[in-house]
């Protein structure tokens, strides 16, 4: 029942709300002025009608509230997908050969990833692919984050002889890393909400990636 009642849209349910609403209110109305409430017919129709009209503006609410998570989960998501544009793309740049040092990396970002995932908006049917994607970046990153944590402590608590300085470094930006699995995954989420979820303002967001 849901899924046939989900292609209709807002202004569907708020018109079958009004109307059920002033169909009751003709009818009692007429049943009190003119039948005088001999005509005990009428007062289920009533009462069926209010509870039509209460069912139906329930469930807009419920579809406007999802709407609109889903709306602020995509916003955010855009927006960490552009900063985390920026660090993958700036922020990692390769040790200088001749003069290599420890480093403190820069973390990528996942909160409105964690948020987008436990918040259910994307729970719905139709955004499995979304909800994949969203768990492997988020796998992806979290390990990648713990992997600069464990580079710094072992780069900062020992004295690090520069050729591993710069074996650790080739080894992020070497061909099929970590950093190059990063950015395909980084790609794949950018193209999916390109796609399917730029309306709202989530467009507007990606711009800067353009």
């Amino acid at each position: 029942m849901s899924g046939i009642l989900g292609h209709f849209g807002r202004q569907f349910f708020a018109a079958a709300t009004i109307a059920c609403l002033l169909l009751a209110l003709g009818i009692c109305g007429w049943w009190l002025s003119v039948a005088q409430g001999r005509d005990d017919r009428f007062e289920p129709a009533t009462s069926g009608l209010a509870l039509v009209a209460a069912i139906t503006g329930v469930y807009a609410e419920r579809r406007a509230a999802a709407r609109e998570r889903r709306a602020q989960a995509l916003h955010a998501l855009a927006a960490e997908l552009v900063k985390n544009t920026e660090l993958l793309g700036t922020g990692f740049a390769p040790l200088d050969r001749f003069a290599p040092r420890a480093r403190v990396y820069p973390r990528l970002m996942q909160s409105a990833t964690d948020a987008a995932l436990v918040s259910g908006a994307f729970s719905q049917p139709g955004h499995d692919e979304l909800v994949a994607l969203l768990h492997r970046w988020r796998d992806a990153v979290h390990d990648f984050n713990r992997r600069l944590d464990l580079t710094e402590l072992r780069t900062y608590v020992s004295r690090v002889p520069p050729e591993e300085l710069l074996a650790i470094d080739e080894a992020m930006h070497r061909p099929g890393g970590q950093l190059d699995g990063l950015r395909q995954l980084r790609g794949s989420l950018e193209e999916l909400l390109r796609g399917r979820y730029a309306e709202g303002g989530v467009a507007a967001l990606l711009q800067p990636l353009a």
